[in-house]
């Protein structure tokens, strides 16, 4: 799976602060294990990680939940990581892996300009916003109609009689609205 390194190593360059901090353990080796997927790198001089087949000096496991939690933007537990081997080192490489973040303004503003890239991250974030609220106010208005006690929920027979009337009201309305243009012409013309 060394085709994983240089996504890894591209958050790694996205955040210099976690990559300086990584620079400290050169030459140390680490394994990753993420939902059935074993990585082992070797952490370089710069802070980035190499692919190593070598014996890893910490393991660190990231159980199902860990990832769960991860992906719904929780935080895992202490039982959803497991690490083995070196300890201290793993414990001080975990928080350093748990800062990477990706930041999709720095890959606009390459690709767009500084001002453009920002704009267009503004506006990313903002209609992200919108489908977010979106989501919450549908999920709060589904929650609210199963919690009341008498629902209204009508069979398909009285939809189709009340989707009748309906269609009724729309000719006489359009019956009522010839009537009155041909009684308005009619006063105009006399």
């Amino acid at each position: 799976m060394s085709a994983l390194f240089p996504i890894i190593n591209y958050l790694i360059q996205q955040n210099p602060d976690s990559r300086s901090e990584l620079a400290a353990f050169a030459d140390k080796t680490l394994a990753l294990n993420i939902a059935g997927l074993k990585l082992t790198g070797r952490i370089t001089e710069e802070g980035f990680l190499s692919a190593s087949n070598g014996f890893a000096d910490t393991e660190i496991t990231f159980r199902n939940s860990a990832v769960q939690k991860i992906l719904q933007r929780g935080e895992p537990g202490v039982g959803d990581i497991s690490l083995e081997g070196d300890l201290i080192l793993g414990m001080a490489v975990l928080p350093l892996l748990g800062s990477l973040r990706y930041r999709a303004s720095d890959d606009l503003a390459r690709i767009f300009g500084t001002q453009l890239g920002n704009s267009i991250g503004s506006r990313a974030a903002d209609i992200g916003h919108g489908i977010k609220q979106i989501g919450r106010s549908i999920a709060e208005q589904i929650g609210e109609f199963s919690r009341e006690p008498e629902s209204p929920v009508i069979d398909a027979a009285t939809l189709s009689a009340w989707m009748e009337e309906v269609d009724k009201l729309r000719d006489d309305v359009a019956r009522l609205n010839e009537r009155l243009d041909r009684l308005e012409r009619d006063i105009w013309i006399d």
